[in-house]
């Protein structure tokens, strides 16, 4: 999930938190498919911000996948030898590949443990 400005949500994306007034009112709930009409009535209402599903918009500053996960290699170069944290690494990386993706890391990693 993501939180994104207002002005760069687009028809189409979901919703995966309510979106809410600056006074705190909800607009909309959790699962909504964004419409035009929907993001108008949003600015309309002075929401500033909605979290989304996924990871749909690429921030200024923010790093992609890719450049995270070489970063990430970088990081631990010099630990490669340790089990421990070369288990860490790869953790760290299966949980970017999944939210980059938007589904739960949780969720997932529960129905890999009960296989």
């Amino acid at each position: 999930m993501q939180r994104i400005p207002i002005k760069l949500a687009k028809p189409g994306m979901i919703l995966a938190k309510e979106a809410i007034t600056p006074e705190g009112q909800v607009l909309c709930g959790a699962g909504t498919e964004l419409s035009q009409e929907v993001i108008a009535r949003l600015i309309k209402q002075e929401v500033l911000t909605v979290t989304v599903e996924g990871h749909p918009v690429q921030l200024p500053g923010e790093k992609g996948l890719t450049e995270k996960l070489k970063e990430l290699d970088h990081r631990f170069v010099k630990v490669k030898n340790d089990p421990v944290l070369r288990a860490l690494k790869t953790l760290i990386a299966e949980f970017w590949v999944v939210q980059e993706k938007g589904e739960d890391f949780l969720q997932k990693l529960k129905k890999t443990k009960t296989r």
